[in-house]
């Protein structure tokens, strides 16, 4: 039994199931998806993850098995930055310093403290504010050394693409193969207690904590607040992304790279805003508006659709200083059960941190799914 169908579940389903298990995979909406669903015409916004990494393992493993979505590039249209409070193009200079920083990078200390060591204060916190797009942490700079470097890296090297008519478009695929492997896909099934049997629950650790009554299942996330804008293009500006690295607000223009996502002479902006511990939604809803006020005069009278969200605990793990991802929640609970999260100690790049806990909680349950839960004890990995 496999609880939740996001790319996490539908992963560890078409894992299970290649390994000749017989599987279940329940889900409490009405679809598959979970976070990766994508909105229906006319402007197809995304709930959760925007970007995938071609760079990364959870890519080879769909390449392998002839899954890969079609997918696009950013459109070569202009980036806009603001740093130390000046909205213009990127600035040369921080992609030099971001390139003369060393490798070395360790796990104690906090990644404002270390580079302090190695550029000037404006260069440091502008470093910072770019780490929010793979972080969405309201201030990067307190986190491990060694996970915001790992993140940048990852984040910089060109790996980023974006699926062609949104997440869903991926999801369709993996049901799909899914149901071909014979997996039982049940909607509507929202889980009040853990099935007996072997288990995985491919949601979020709140949700594992519920229904295992495991208090352990806990480790930091961050709060962001979400801004999707559906707005007439006419007389539109020309960039494809704005990163305020000073309020840490990212946005982009998802329908210049994929024209399918809004209505003709429409764009489609999606926005995600750093939200302070006790911030509410709505003060930094006005951060955003302040910015799209310089980036793009006019916006408001053009906008025809809009929604916004506050969003906890479901943007991937946070990593303070001392801890790794080894850290994290084991994804083996006990012989029978395991919990497969973004959140879980396992390796990757946000998503790709669910899709490796998947991949783990399959193995090891095909090696102890014989043994009662209450023999094993929790163990990292």
């Amino acid at each position: 039994m496999i609880v939740g169908a996001g790319v996490t579940g539908l992963t560890a389903a078409i894992e299970a199931a290649e390994r000749g298990r017989r599987v279940t995979l329940v889900e409490a909406h009405s679809r598959p998806g979970g976070r990766a669903r994508s909105l229906a015409a006319p402007f197809r916004a995304n709930d959760g993850p925007h970007a995938m990494y071609v760079d990364g393992p959870w890519w080879a493993w769909l390449e392998r098995r002839g899954l890969t979505p079609p997918i696009v590039e950013a459109p070569r249209r202009p980036d806009l930055v603001q740093v130390a409070g000046r909205l213009r193009p990127w600035p040369a200079e921080l992609g030099n310093a971001i390139a003369a920083l060393p490798d070395e990078a360790p796990v104690q200390e906090t990644f404002r403290a270390w580079l302090f060591r190695h550029v000037d204060i404006e260069t440091a916190e502008a470093i910072i504010g770019l780490a929010f797009i793979f972080t969405f942490d309201h201030d990067p700079g307190r986190l491990s050394t060694a996970f915001v470097r790992q993140g940048l890296r990852r984040s910089l090297a060109g790996g980023a693409r974006y699926v062609a008519g949104g997440w869903s478009t991926l999801v369709d695929v993996l049901a799909e193969r899914a149901a071909d492997l014979g997996v039982r896909i049940r909607a509507r099934r929202r889980m009040s207690a853990l099935p007996a049997g072997p288990t995985i629950v491919a949601t979020s650790l709140a949700t594992a904590r519920r229904l295992s009554g495991d208090a352990s299942l806990i480790w930091p996330s961050a709060r962001v607040a979400t801004i999707d804008l559906g707005l007439r293009a006419d007389g539109g500006p020309d960039w494809f992304r704005v990163m305020d690295l000073d309020d840490r607000i990212y946005a982009a223009r998802y329908s210049l790279a994929d024209s399918t996502l809004a209505p003709a002479g429409h764009d489609l902006v999606q926005i995600s805003a750093a939200c302070a511990p006790g911030e509410r939604k709505s003060d930094s809803e006005h951060r955003v508006q302040r910015l799209l006020d310089q980036a793009w005069p006019g916006w408001r009278a053009a906008v025809e659709w809009r929604r916004s969200a506050l969003r906890a605990h479901c943007t991937g793990a946070l990593d303070l200083p001392g801890t790794t991802w080894r850290d994290r929640p084991a994804v083996r609970r006990g012989g029978d059960l395991a919990v497969a999260t973004d959140q879980s100690a396992a390796p990757g790049l946000l998503a790709e941190v669910g899709v490796a806990a998947a991949r783990l909680a399959v193995r090891q349950l095909g090696e102890t799914s014989d043994r009662p839960r209450s023999e094993l004890a929790p163990r990292p990995g």
